[in-house]
């Protein structure tokens, strides 16, 4: 900076980073096999709880940023909300060990508790609506000589 002669400017720091993090009781790997048959469990924990709680976490800021899009506070005290993350986790599970198809129908249900609750659910695909950003205004049409 010296060597450029802009050594004593001010500049802005960077903000810390956002935490994230849900009001209410955490969910816990021991709730998530709650869920799920021992075998399926094992199979999806691939042996460790480290990978549930993984799962959870991708799961809870996936369904938290949507929350947060509805306007819809993010407590997991809240039964359906609480519902919703579980069952996204389990749908973390199942992508994570490349089995989309089997997963697919917990995303299929999360989307729809979350449309049932709250009467939308923003898909990543569709962007929002924006009004027009200008009006073009065109030229009359002049006649044509030949016609």
């Amino acid at each position: 900076m010296d060597e450029l002669g802009i050594g004593g400017i001010p500049v802005e720091k960077p903000q810390a980073a956002v935490t994230f993090s849900p009001l209410g009781e955490p969910i816990t790997p021991e709730e998530v096999a709650g869920r799920l048959s021992q075998n399926l469990y094992a199979q999806l924990a691939d042996g460790s709880d480290d990978t549930v709680r993984g799962a959870i976490a991708r799961a809870g800021i996936y369904i938290g940023t949507v929350l947060r899009r509805l306007k819809v506070p993010y407590n997991l005290d809240d039964k359906i909300v609480r519902e919703v993350v579980l069952i996204h986790a389990i749908y973390e599970l199942h992508i994570a060990l490349g089995h989309e198809e089997a997963g697919k129908e917990y995303r299929i249900k999360a989307r729809d508790i979350i449309r049932a609750a709250w009467g939308d659910f923003p898909e990543a695909e569709s962007a929002p609506e924006k009004g027009a950003a200008a009006a073009v205004a065109t030229p009359p049409k002049r006649k044509q000589p030949w016609r």
